[in-house]
């Protein structure tokens, strides 16, 4: 029976924190930090299954979805060596900007009015 993990990485915390384990697994699995397999992993005698997906063009894609209301953290991912690694579809930021700090209500409407899209996003 397969299993396979998936992170939910939210808020500034969740996504640094989330990308230090990305590019952790990179390492031990041997993957490139534009999802590419280096030429020693490939092998198969590990399950890079488990966290990351094969895309049709044999990239390697982190089992990862990205959620902040304050996009600074998310755009320091997509302009790090690590950009390509991730799917742009898992990730969600507030289209606002903005941040999120000491102004709670104000987010948690945005985030109200935000879930629905989200999900849909995540049905199809």
């Amino acid at each position: 029976m397969p299993r396979e993990v998936i992170t939910l990485q939210v808020g500034q915390c969740g996504n640094q924190v989330g990308a230090e384990f990305w590019k952790q697994l990179c390492a031990e699995h041997g993957i490139r930090p534009d999802g590419i397999l280096e030429d020693f992993a490939t092998d198969g005698s590990d399950r890079k299954d488990v966290f990351f997906y094969q895309s049709d063009d044999e990239h390697y894609i982190p089992r990862a979805i990205l959620v902040d209301l304050e996009p600074r953290v998310i755009q320091t991912i997509k302009s790090s060596p690590y950009a390509n690694l991730y799917n742009p579809e898992n990730i969600f930021t507030s289209r606002d900007g903005g941040c999120a700090g000491n102004n709670w209500a104000n987010r948690l409407a945005q985030v109200q009015r935000g879930r629905d899209n989200l999900l849909e996003n995540r049905e199809s």
